[in-house]
């Protein structure tokens, strides 16, 4: 069970039993149960970040620990263990007030979906794809947060759009999931007919007692772009007693025109000294295999604090040095989806960022 699993507030549903009994009652199905239930999160924060051979910078932010968002997910019982699904998730700037994403009224989910209770469900739409699902479970920092350097050196698919998306039951502590979208627009340029959009990622996951193992393969193709896009990924954590928990990753990122082969490797441990006070330590390492302008080999060191005040409420704060090698200073001190792109905070070529952070989140 990992600390997100174990201590983070479980929102109070507000359950909105919708009136449909006359359109049931003219379809048949009487019987059909529906709800909806309104859910958010709210994080805040503020951070100072110090580059190499720059002045520091002081800001508040949103979207530390966890995106801040607010959403409407339901369900209706369609009896025989079946039941339709939907989730409209937009995200928010809790500093300002404003949409994490303009051009978009749902920009982090709308997907609507089929279950059932043995052979497992279907959605279709704007998805989270299966690494983003299972990140959390590598990394001591749930990959997120400016400690986290599997977070800031990583470069997964987030979530796609127009996607058809698979996620099975759990069988013997396994789980697969899988996730394909062609796009809005199929083909691709006049200049790039070998490529359009077009997404494709499978994930294993397996979970036996304090252990967790997941893989996760993804392909992302853009019309764009000259190139396609592949992620390898693997991680999981131990848990040992009720305090200790440690965590591995490692993935290989490259794209089929070699103009970007990296692997980052993650170790991090968490302890918790009570059920609500818990530290986490983790170190991530970049290799980059390809030389010239912008690259380089990276490190970073990370260090998090969080106290569960309520079922509601966490604080955090963190500490982080990332040091970049070579020519390279493209990487950042973000978190789960910061307001501000911490790469508009840069040091010199093969300099360092520092950073603390101290935030606050509130479930709805």
């Amino acid at each position: 069970m990992t600390f997100g699993q174990r201590f983070a507030p479980r929102p109070r549903d507000i359950v909105i039993r919708i009136a449909l009994a006359g359109l049931l009652a003219g379809s048949g199905a009487v019987h059909a149960q529906s709800s909806a239930t309104l859910y958010g999160v709210v994080d805040t924060f503020v951070t100072n970040i110090h580059p190499d051979g720059k002045p520091s910078v002081t800001r508040m932010d949103s979207s530390g620990l966890y995106a801040s968002r607010w959403g409407v997910r339901g369900t209706e019982d369609l009896g025989g263990g079946n039941k339709t699904t939907f989730d409209l998730e937009s995200g928010i700037n809790s500093n300002d007030g404003t949409f994490a994403d303009s051009n978009r009224a749902f920009n982090r989910q709308a997907w609507v979906g089929l279950a059932n209770d043995k052979y497992g469900e279907i959605r279709f739409g704007r998805q989270n794809t299966p690494e983003f699902l299972m990140s959390g479970s590598f990394d001591a920092f749930f990959a997120a947060t400016q400690a986290s350097g599997w977070n800031n050196m990583s470069t997964a698919t987030v979530r796609i759009d127009n996607a058809i998306g698979y996620f099975s039951p759990t069988v013997a502590g396994f789980k697969f999931s899988g996730l394909y979208a062609k796009g809005a627009v199929s083909g691709g340029t006049p200049l790039n007919q070998d490529f359009g959009n077009q997404n494709f990622h499978i994930a294993l996951e397996y979970t036996h007692g304090p252990l967790y193992l997941g893989i996760n393969h993804e392909e992302v193709r853009n019309e764009s772009l000259p190139y396609t896009f592949r992620r390898t990924s693997a991680g999981g954590y131990y848990k040992l007693g009720e305090h200790w928990q440690f965590y591995l990753a490692a993935n290989d990122d490259k794209t089929s025109d070699d103009s970007v082969h990296t692997n980052v490797m993650s170790g991090s441990l968490a302890y918790s000294f009570s059920v609500a006070s818990r530290l986490a330590l983790g170190y991530a390492y970049m290799l980059d295999h390809v030389s010239g302008t912008g690259h380089g080999n990276a490190s970073q060191i990370g260090v998090m604090y969080s106290y569960v005040l309520s079922k509601r409420t966490i604080i955090y704060t963190t500490y982080s040095r990332l040091s970049q090698r070579g020519t390279r200073n493209n990487l950042a001190l973000n978190g789960a989806a910061v307001v501000e792109p911490s790469a508009h905070i840069t040091s010199a070529p093969g300099g360092t960022l520092s950073g603390v952070q101290l935030g606050i989140v509130h479930f709805f």
